[in-house]
Order: structure tokens, then sequence, then C-alpha cells
């Protein structure tokens, strides 16, 4: 049976302050092995184990529903965040105007640490100064085959400082908006946008991020990175960036924990996303209303979570292992890039040109 561990309150404040202070997302990369071959189209091996998976032809809800095309799918790759944010890089570099923010297919997961996307994630230079600097996954910092690393950042993973792919969510938000504005020296093609973002949190932490408010990006045609936790042991959280790129309303049926032992059932919408894993892993369940766990459901190649905001607290079980792996929403990053100057030219022409058309017509 599950229940919730509760320490004095102080000591509950205590660590929320400290997760809020911190925020390191790790991503949990032991799942995979970042060295392994991937499918020739560039796309990960799915498995259903543990997945509630929905037949074509099921009844959908006739509440709101949505989700963006052209988000691509990357597969961990020396963080989460990074490999999140290269997806958000990739999606907008397929949007009209926006497409020289990478030399190269930004739709497919394709290349090694010198080439493709891979590299744009995390190239030679961050897997090598975290190999020289002691660490598994990547650092940005100065090591003895890159000693002017830091001053040089030539991939995502250098631009918001991840550091054995763990990154602090104070760094993505700056990271990925300059990491958009850059020219690549190295290629032949001019990159670069000006690019907006913001880092809005969820109001336990007193933001102003709701399931609503994410709904209002997803309208607007600007996929999210979500920065979730969940609770490893009743003394550590582990923390995790995913993209989200759709919703749907009233999907969700889900028990939530609170600080004060309570807990509360909610339903709640669910969101399309990409969590670095590949669609089916089993590190996505949830407690329902029947404390029975669920999991993520499979649309084809769309997988749906629900939104859960944090609360405060998560599922472990009796002994003090951890329960489901019940994400919760900790803050967001909004991306929005703007069109080439040309693009906002011929759209500026096109919109004189209408206006013209209109006077005429009045006349």
């Amino acid at each position: 049976m599950l229940r919730l561990a509760i320490a004095a309150l102080a000591l509950a404040l205590a660590s929320a302050a400290a997760l809020a202070e911190s925020r390191v997302l790790q991503g949990v990369p032991a799942f995979y092995d970042v060295q392994a071959p991937m499918p020739a189209d560039g796309r990960p091996a799915a498995s259903t184990l543990g997945i509630q998976t929905l037949a074509p032809d099921a009844p959908r809800p006739s509440l709101g529903e949505r989700h963006l095309a052209g988000v691509p799918e990357y597969v961990w790759w020396y963080g989460c965040s990074p490999t999140s944010a290269g997806m958000l890089a990739g999606y907008w570099d397929g949007q009209p105007g926006r497409g020289n923010l990478f030399d190269g297919d930004a739709s497919l997961w394709y290349g090694d640490q010198d080439t493709g996307t891979r590299a744009m994630v995390a190239d030679r230079a961050h897997i090598t100064a975290g190999n020289e600097n002691g660490y598994t996954y990547g650092d940005w910092h100065n090591s003895t085959s890159y000693p002017n690393h830091v001053a040089n950042p030539s991939c995502i993973a250098d631009f918001i400082k991840t550091v054995d792919s763990g990154s602090t969510s104070g760094n993505i938000t700056t990271g990925l908006r300059t990491f958009i504005g850059w020219d690549n020296p190295a290629t032949a093609l001019h990159e670069g946008l000006p690019a907006s973002t913001a880092d809005p949190e969820v109001g336990y932490y007193g933001g102003l991020l709701t399931y609503e408010s994410y709904k209002t990006e997803i309208n607007a045609g600007r996929p999210v990175m979500l920065n979730i936790v969940t609770a490893e042991t009743r003394e550590s959280w582990v923390g995790h960036s995913i993209v989200a790129y759709g919703y749907r309303d009233e999907m969700f049926q889900v028990r939530v924990p609170l600080w004060s032992g309570d807990t509360v059932d909610l339903t709640v919408g669910g969101v399309a996303v990409r969590d670095t894993w590949a669609n089916g892993t089993a590190f996505s369940e949830w407690v329902d209303w029947n404390d029975n766990i669920i999991s993520s459901v499979i649309e084809g190649d769309v997988e749906w979570w629900p939104f859960v905001e944090f609360q405060g607290a998560s599922w472990i079980y009796d002994d003090g292992t951890p329960g489901p792996y019940d994400w919760m929403v900790m803050d967001a990053v909004t991306l929005y890039v703007a069109p080439e100057p040309a693009t906002l030219a011929l759209l500026a022409v096109g919109a004189a040109s209408c206006a013209l058309g209109r006077r005429r017509r009045r006349v």
C-alpha cells in the first residue's frame, strides 16, 4: 500500500526551499547507453511495457484538444535539459522564416558528437571536457584539451551550462535564448535569430504557471519545456525536463499528495510530451483515485501525461522506497523565435498590399 512520507513541517519547508533554490535537473542518465546506435530513420524504438494504449478508433473527449505538428523526437543525450532544448530549437527551425537555426535537418535525431542534431545538443568539446574533468556525461568548463571552453560554447549543453548531464533551471532560459541567437563559426550557414524566453513557475512557488497558461502557449504555436520533479527517497528528489506540445482537457483522474499528509483527487488535462526516453518507457506513473497505478497513454507516436502541478510532496512505499514516478510540474521554459528579417519584410509588404486593396475597395 502507498502512503505519503511527511517529515516535520520545518524539514518539509526546508526541503522545498532547497529544491526551489537548486533545481538541478539530472534526467536519470542511466536509463540509456548514450553510445547505443539509433535506427537509420533516427526514431527511437518504442516499448509498451506498463503502458495504457488506446485503439486508433477509441472515442475521444469532446473537450478542448490540440497538439502541434513538427516537434522532433530526440532521445536522451548528455542531459535531459539540453536534449529538450534541442527539440525546441528543432521545432522552430522548421517554422516559416526560421530555417537557419541549424545547419542540417533538425527534424531528425541523427549524427554523433561531431555531426547532426546530436552534436547540436552535446558535441565533442562538451563530452571530452566532461571526461577530462572527471564526469561521465560532459561538462561546459575548461579542460586540458579545451582550455578556452568556457569562452567558446559550441553546443546547447555548453550554453545552458550543463555539468555531468545536470542543468540548473536558472541557466536554461538565458542559455537557450543565447544559443538561438548564436552564429556557429564552424558552419557556412549564417545562423542566429532573436528569441525571447521565460521561466514561469507553478503557484506553489508563487508563480503563474497553470494548465490554462500552458494551453495558451500551445494555442499560440509554441511548445514548452516542462521541468518536473518526483521523490527518489524520503530525503531526495529527482528532476527531469520534457517537451510538451499538446493538450487534451480532463483526460486523467489522479490522486495527488500534499505536504500536510492529505491527498486531493483531481481531474486534470493531458499533455502530449517528448520525454527524451522514447515512447513507452515505464518511468512515468501516477496514482488514480482508487490508489491504482496508472501510466501514460500512447496513441500512435503521441504520448500523453497528466498535467499535475507541484503540490509539495510525492508518493513513496511504506518501506521508504520510491512509489510511482508521479512527476509534478515545477516550472516551464517558454521560447519564441522571431522570423528572419527578410521574412518580416515580406510579411510587412503583404500586409501593406492587403491594406491598400481594402482601401481601394472602399473607394
